[in-house]
């Protein structure tokens, strides 16, 4: 801007002199002088527009196109009778798109934060920890960590219960945008509930009449083949009482959430071509098809690789996980893979790793699922047009594919005495890669004990052992197992992990041994996993289990 106006001001400076000069050979009252500063004057306004244009057109535009980041934060119970139970968090903050937008769905995620946040800490009674006013916030980069700063010594005080909320961007288009609110309770039982809602992106405000309770039981009158969902055993009935909150619209279809189905939800998804002259009207102008194919763009921020050139990036409109790599003409994007509507994909991280010929692979890590975990390892090339390609690198019982993977249960690997929970951070359980020594670490899961409570669930108890694949160069070949990365070298001879606590003194680590024994490894002063490295202070072996 500064440049733009000095370079505006030093032209007219000269204009000015110009004309001075000029007077003095202009004979006065001739049309040709006139004209002249005329268009002189013209020249100047044109290039100050220019300039101007110039200058803004460098400044950052806001998007069309509301752009969240996903935040995720977990409280864990820290007394004795409740350190199985955790609080966790995941919500999709806007950082970017049209500000009416950006400012009502702030409103709606700082209600419903601080709702579930109070709810946690003060269960059945009537008190609050902080007041509405003094934690809302609109500050979308730090909107889960200042309610997670100020909640956690609260929760953890009075969380009895596991809890679970999820508020996520579901659908995107040019007219609105969907958040889906998700959350679960796990205690004596448990119980999950779903609710959409929507927003107009021309001014921001929530969509609340969406279709009335008479054109819903008129349109089940005209459609019976919805009425009845036999794999729920449910029969809409005109007499049940449904609220605005219950619909969503999405991209390509009616969601309709039915909550209370053994104290769980369930949706039916209906076409817009079959409901659409049953919903409001103000709905009817959100979901009108325009006759044009909209391809809309993924609305999260990537995950970048260490170097900034490569990253993944999860298309919540096309249901797919893209690669990006910055080439010579800027990113190039490939599609690759397609997951079910109904998983939610995680990016983790991108490593790129020298082979043999000089050439780059790219490991992309990965997790898809909700509760259960699929972690998935994929190796990538970019080929002569620098498009992501997938390439076969792993063998695996004597097969060639481009995807190594594992199941896990992220809850329960944390519940059967993991490692502290304050210390855990996203990376350490799942697929690891360690680029020190290009080792691939894959989680070897094992059923519970018999005398576990975990013992009758359908999931898998974490060892704490992995798989190794290590890359020669060419490929990831199996290389047998080991104990988990953090570990000193000499220690990671065990069979599995009984329990890795943190005490007032240190870390302490209970394994059982292949030959039945235990043995029990203390480093005194230890705080966090990389103190785990070094050679511990205090090592017994026993028959049976230390307690």
């Amino acid at each position: 801007m500064i440049i733009c106006y000095l370079f505006c001001r030093r032209f007219i400076e000269h204009i000015n002199s110009y004309k001075i000069q000029n007077q003095l050979i202009v004979v006065p009252d001739t049309n040709r002088g006139k004209n002249r500063m005329k268009n002189l004057f013209m020249l100047v306004v044109s290039i100050i527009v220019a300039c101007l244009q110039g200058c803004m057109g460098t400044m950052t535009k806001l998007s069309k196109d509301l752009v969240v980041v996903t935040q995720t934060d977990t409280i864990y119970g820290k007394s004795d009778d409740n350190r199985h139970e955790f609080a966790s968090f995941t919500i999709d903050v806007p950082v970017n798109g049209p500000q009416a937008l950006v400012d009502s769905v702030m409103v709606f995620l700082n209600n419903e934060l601080y709702e579930a946040c109070e709810c946690n800490a003060h269960f059945d009674e009537d008190t609050v920890s902080f007041s509405k006013e003094t934690m809302y916030s609109d500050d979308g980069k730090r909107l889960l960590s200042q309610y997670m700063e100020k909640y956690k010594p609260e929760i953890q005080d009075h969380l009895w219960r596991s809890f679970g909320l999820i508020l996520k961007m579901e659908a995107q288009t040019e007219k609105y945008i969907t958040y889906g609110l998700e959350f679960f309770y796990c205690g004596a039982g448990c119980s999950s509930e779903k609710y959409f809602y929507s927003f107009d992106k021309k001014d921001g405000h929530q969509v609340n009449d969406i279709i009335s309770h008479e054109n819903l039981v008129r349109f089940f009158k005209d459609y019976p083949e919805y009425a009845t969902q036999e794999e729920y055993a449910w029969e809409f009935r005109p007499e049940q009482d449904y609220f605005e909150s219950f619909y969503g619209l999405l991209d390509d279809h009616f969601s309709l959430v039915i909550i209370g189905w053994y104290n769980h939800f369930f949706t039916i998804d209906l076409p817009y071509s079959q409901i659409f002259s049953y919903l409001s009207p103000e709905a009817q102008v959100l979901v009108e098809q325009t006759g044009e194919e909209e391809t809309m763009l993924p609305a999260y921020l990537p995950e970048r690789s260490d170097d900034g050139e490569v990253w993944m990036e999860v298309d919540t409109v096309n249901h797919a996980l893209l690669g990006y790599i910055r080439a010579a003409g800027g990113p190039r994007v490939s599609t690759l893979m397609h997951y079910e509507p109904e998983l939610e994909v995680y990016p983790k991280r991108v490593y790129s790793i020298d082979g043999d010929d000089c050439s780059t692979v790219f490991l992309f890590i990965y997790s898809r699922g909700h509760l259960l975990y699929c972690d998935e390892a994929m190796t990538c090339i970019y080929n002569d047009a620098h498009h992501l390609q997938p390439v076969p690198l792993f063998s695996v019982d004597g097969q060639r594919d481009s995807n190594v993977c594992c199941l896990w249960y992220d809850q329960l690997v944390e519940a059967s005495n993991g490692f502290p929970y304050e210390e855990v951070d996203k990376y350490r359980f799942g697929i690891h890669y360690d680029r020190h020594t290009k080792r691939l670490y894959v989680p070897i899961m094992d059923s519970h004990d018999p005398n576990s409570e975990f013992a009758n669930t359908s999931c898998l108890q974490y060892t704490g052992r992995y798989e190794l694949f290590q890359f020669n160069g060419k490929e990831f070949v199996p290389a047998g197992t080991d104990g988990a990365w953090w570990l000193n070298a000499d220690m990671r001879n065990y069979k599995r992990t009984v329990s890795n606590r943190k005490t007032a003194d240190g870390i302490e680590q209970i394994d059982l041994m292949p030959d039945g024994t235990c043995r029990r490894t203390f480093w005194k002063g230890a705080k966090t996993l990389d103190d785990l490295r070094k050679k511990p202070d205090e090592v017994k072996e026993s028959k049976e289990i230390f307690k």
